[in-house]
């Protein structure tokens, strides 16, 4: 019997590979992909035959792709049921859920803030909750992803909580109703001083362009006339919705992005089409850093070459490839990377990796190659991969104490402090009294060992992410923003060069 199944899963497999590629591989005359092909369904069938346990095949087949994917670029992956549902989540921009932030803190799943609108905040679940029992089972051992999985759902349906909560002896149970959860792509947008706006853009979701400009409208109406532009830590997401956000800031006719691949479809120049908000010629900064990937480097490079506005920050990821997802069936797919992205000026924005092959090393090109911006300026620049600021601007070094710091401790300390102090408001600030209640929950609690110079040195950094937790647990994500925006040197550096100029030709004066 089971001579008989492996036979029939060789067969399956020979027939899959034979009657898809088999046209192919006479038009391409790749005699030796139809030996490996030949090699790999023999493999399969001897370990079908003679391995000492049985195996389930589909497990090994998955194996199989992963470990041919995996020699590979990294971005090019097998998704499976779980994958898949995870990248629709994020492009979709939507799931069912009941709306929380959530991770480990002490080894406790832990609710890091509520999402404002939603089952869970309308229900009265806090920042720094303990989440002890999800539909009547025990989550020691959860991990993260765990939590995710249950706790998500289709909209309408019931989910319980068995709540901890600091100073409450018994669990506090919550039923809630899950509902339509949509991740904001736009989480923070304020008017600064000096008519400086801020808008952070968090991910390329479907919504994103049209978060963006509604936020950028709403600043403009509120006093803005200049603008600071966050894509940190944005990893990117949709094409299209790059092509769009970055088309909100030049004027129709200019090309955004060229993608080129081995495949004739994967050869196209995205150009604007639409009018650029607000006359397209206020003073922009754009700030990035290492972690702005994909799509943000998109925008970041099409202003760049256009001259539209001044790259602040730190030097991009480098994850400048198209990724084209290919079904399998309903609940899994193949994720191929089938071409590389270029700026408007040619350069091509991939960086090698590590983990990146050969195949990729010679296909993007000379990273000495010089290119020049296509507006006024016309400034040198180069393809090195990834896209070089125009002004760099590094984080603070963190001390070696702040460094051996979890954010749990941060965190907890946060949590204990506002239970403790009821008439807290959004302008509480981290004085010596506060400072000195974390030393000594440090020493005590935390069990952190340190000297008192390791403290002292170290103090401007627990004010900040102090301020930054309880700021948090009072209003949630908008709290967060808003002590971080105080202490952040990013936002300093473009505020100190927005603040006295008036125009785009003035914050571009003096870059060679």
């Amino acid at each position: 019997m089971k001579r008989r199944v492996a036979l029939v899963t060789t067969l399956v497999v020979l027939s899959l590979c034979l009657g898809g590629l088999f046209g192919r591989l006479w038009a391409q005359k790749t005699g030796g992909l139809l030996q490996s092909l030949q090699t790999f369904s023999r493999v399969v069938d001897i370990v079908m035959s003679t391995y000492v346990e049985r195996i389930d095949p589909d497990k090994m087949i998955r194996s199989g792709i992963r470990g041919m994917l995996g020699s590979l670029d990294p971005h090019t992956e097998f998704l499976d049921e779980r994958d898949f549902k995870e990248l629709r989540v994020m492009t979709e921009g939507q799931f069912g859920g009941i709306g929380i932030h959530i991770g480990m803190m002490d080894q406790q799943l832990t609710v890091i803030s509520p999402i404002e609108g939603t089952p869970a905040e309308r229900a009265g679940i806090r920042g720094g909750d303990r989440i002890a029992e999800i539909d009547g089972k025990s989550t020691v051992d959860f991990t993260t992803d765990d939590a995710i999985k249950v706790l998500r759902g289709e909209p309408g349906s019931k989910v319980k909580l068995g709540i901890s909560r600091p100073g409450v002896r018994e669990l506090i149970p919550f039923e809630l109703i899950r509902a339509i959860i949509n991740i904001k792509a736009v989480p923070y947008a304020a008017l600064l001083d000096d008519g400086i706006g801020f808008v952070r853009l968090a991910d390329f979701s479907k919504t994103a362009t049209q978060e963006l400009r509604r936020a950028i409208d709403s600043l403009f109406a509120a006093g803005a006339t200049k603008l600071i532009f966050d894509l940190r830590s944005n990893g990117g997401g949709l094409l299209g919705e790059g092509r769009d956000v970055t088309d909100l800031f030049l004027p129709p006719g200019k090309v955004i992005v060229r993608t080129k691949g081995r495949i004739p479809d994967s050869k196209r120049d995205y150009v604007s089409e639409t009018q650029d908000v607000h006359g397209g010629e206020f003073p922009l900064v754009v700030l990035v850093d290492r972690a702005s990937a994909s799509a943000s480097e998109i925008v970041a490079g099409a202003l760049q070459d256009w001259e539209r506005g001044l790259i602040v920050g730190d030097t991009t990821y480098g994850k400048g490839s198209v990724q084209t997802i290919h079904p399998l069936g309903p609940e899994i797919a193949v994720k191929v990377t089938t071409a590389f992205w270029y700026t408007p000026s040619g350069r091509c924005i991939n960086r090698l990796h590590d983990k990146e092959s050969a195949i990729i090393q010679d296909t993007v090109q000379d990273t000495t190659k010089a290119y020049y911006t296509l507006g006024c300026l016309h400034r040198r620049v180069y393809g090195r991969g990834g896209i070089a600021p125009d002004v760099y601007a590094a984080y603070p070094r963190l001390s070696p104490l702040a460094v051996r710091m979890t954010r749990d401790a941060y965190f907890d300390f946060a949590v204990d402090y506002a239970n403790s102090h009821a008439g807290l408001t959004a302008d509480f600030r981290a004085d010596r009294a506060v400072l000195e209640q974390f030393r000594e929950y440090l020493r005590t609690t935390k069990k952190v060992e340190f000297t008192p110079v390791e403290f002292d040195s170290s103090s401007a950094i627990f004010v900040r992410e102090i301020e930054r937790e309880v700021a948090a647990k009072l209003l949630g994500m908008r709290g967060d923003y808003q002590a971080r925006l105080r202490s952040d040197e990013h936002v300093k550096k473009a505020v100190e060069l927005l603040r006295p100029v008036q125009s785009l030709a003035e914050l571009l004066k003096g870059l060679n």
